[in-house]
């Protein structure tokens, strides 16, 4: 090799690295592709899901209806729901909102909440209680909606059905 040739790439391995590029690859989001096939959607089951993230996710989802039947553990109580809501693209970070609506009467509000959310996620799951007392009805069907509030106006991410029997 030439003395020209050698000095060429010494200078090229002790140049500094292009800006904006880091030495390590962001990390894959473990539920992009869950997002790409079920975002928009929520899940209401009475019993907790086993994973929220990547193809355990993806198995539970494809195995399971969108729509779900809720019964109560006691003849007066409250329905008790566990959630998951998948969102296209990531949610920002900051308080969520849960919103339940009668299913025949989009602009009636049932009850809604609001958990926080820590970091920018793609999936949120969660639990709740639909309480009698509040407006929930045995043989009725809910709209669920999961979004944030933002320039004070409710940003739909996702949304669901159930029925309480």
């Amino acid at each position: 090799m030439s003395a020209l040739a050698l000095t060429a790439a010494a200078l090229l391995a002790l140049a500094p690295a292009k800006k904006g590029k880091t030495e390590e690859p962001a990390a894959a989001d473990a539920n992009a592709s869950v997002a790409k096939e079920f975002g928009g959607k929520v899940w209401v089951a009475a019993e907790a899901p086993p994973a929220v993230e990547g193809q355990q996710l993806h198995a539970w989802l494809s195995g399971h209806p969108a729509t779900a039947e809720i019964g109560r553990a006691s003849k007066d109580g409250a329905w008790v729901i566990n959630f998951i809501a998948v969102f296209k693209k990531a949610a920002a970070k900051g308080p969520l909102t849960v919103q339940f609506f009668e299913k025949n009467d989009p602009s009636s509000l049932v009850d809604q909440f609001s958990p926080q959310n820590d970091v920018s996620r793609r999936v949120f799951s969660g639990s709740y209680e639909l309480n009698p007392d509040l407006g929930f009805n045995k043989g009725h069907s809910y709209t669920i909606r999961v979004g944030q509030i933002l320039n004070k106006k409710f940003q739909s991410y996702a949304a669901g059905e159930l029925s309480l029997k």
